[in-house]
């Protein structure tokens, strides 16, 4: 294994899913945090990701909430219910700030905020823009700040990209955030705010080098006002028994089936976090509902703390009722919880 990886094995454990793998990360090493921009492959990489992962559309419109319906039945193959969709309601905010650089004109619409996760809804208007091809920036740059790692080992990911084109003619893309914060910190209290730095948009070709279609830069700074906080259901502790992924004595990474201890589990409407004495990469969260459907976790990431022990979160593809599980599932092992 190389210097690299082990390194990122040690500190910062990258998401049990495909598209946490491709997000952009910034980790914390010593209290230290480093910042990189995400550059036009990676983009590439991630943009494939949100298309295989059924969001794109020939046109769009409407809301966040619009696309947490569509998300909802791609997840769980139902309609979401009443309730459902006033916890994302209470959960997203109005933006409808706009900057304007040369011939682009960039409007953050709205953000959706739990814990440790963010949605934003992003039109982009200007270029006459093909339904058929994706598009993003070649500079991103997404933070939280006050920073709500600060002071304990953690860090965060992002990935934004085109989901369509609007009635209008805008392009319309979403920024999805989520952060590893074993603080304990949510970034939904009331007291952070949203920094992002757009810069030069593409048109993004897979297999190929991208297209900057228009130089510029957008800036934005976005505080994140408390809408309604989730509900948070505490679980003292479990044992529950899944695949992880464990390093060998070669230093090769391997999958193992066995029992893990959590503690401290707090589930809400965006997401699970728990604590174990070893990491437990690898390790499948879903939230189980009366009617039998499910909702999967599909983004997430582990930290080991300054004790030896880890920190793992998971988040939600979609917000969720927590009143209206019955259930979680971790790993192989089902929780009720009533």
């Amino acid at each position: 294994m190389n210097e690299e990886y082990r390194k990122l094995f040690d500190e910062v454990h990258a998401s049990r899913r495909l598209q946490m793998e491709v997000l952009q990360m910034r980790e914390k090493q010593n209290n230290a945090p480093r910042r990189r921009l995400v550059s036009g492959a990676l983009l590439a990489a991630i943009l494939v990701v949100l298309v295989l992962a059924g969001t794109t559309l020939a046109a769009v419109s409407g809301s966040l909430g619009d696309w947490f319906t569509q998300k909802w039945g791609e997840e769980t193959g139902g309609s979401m219910t009443q309730q459902q969709a006033q916890v994302i309601d209470s959960l997203t905010q109005k933006v409808g700030e706009s900057q304007t650089s040369g011939d682009v004109t960039v409007t953050v619409d709205s953000i959706t905020v739990g814990g440790d996760v963010l949605w934003a809804l992003v039109d982009v208007k200007g270029p006459d823009f093909d339904e058929n091809k994706i598009y993003s920036f070649d500079g991103i740059i997404a933070e939280i700040l006050p920073d709500p790692s600060e002071g304990a080992y953690g860090g965060a990911g992002y990935s934004m990209g085109s989901i369509g084109v609007t009635e209008n003619g805008a392009a319309r893309m979403l920024l999805e955030f989520t952060g590893v914060f074993s603080t304990g910190n949510q970034i939904n209290d009331g007291g952070y705010t949203l920094e992002l730095r757009l810069r030069d948009l593409i048109r993004c070709r897979q297999g190929g080098e991208d297209e900057v279609i228009a130089q510029g830069e957008w800036s934005f700074s976005i505080p994140l006002t408390v809408e309604s906080l989730s509900p948070i259901i505490a679980i003292e502790s479990a044992a529950v028994t899944g695949e992880v992924l464990r390093e060998g004595a070669d230093g090769a990474l391997e999958k193992v089936t066995q029992e893990v201890a959590l503690r401290d589990i707090c589930f809400t409407a965006t997401g699970v976090s728990f604590y174990t004495e070893e990491s437990c990469e690898l390790l499948d969260v879903a939230a189980i509902f009366a009617d039998g459907a499910e909702v999967v976790s599909r983004s997430g990431g582990g930290s080991r703390m300054e004790d030896g022990n880890w920190y793992s979160s998971c988040q939600w593809p979609v917000p969720i009722d927590v009143e209206s599980v019955t259930a979680l599932r971790i790993g192989e092992t089902e929780i009720p919880l009533s």
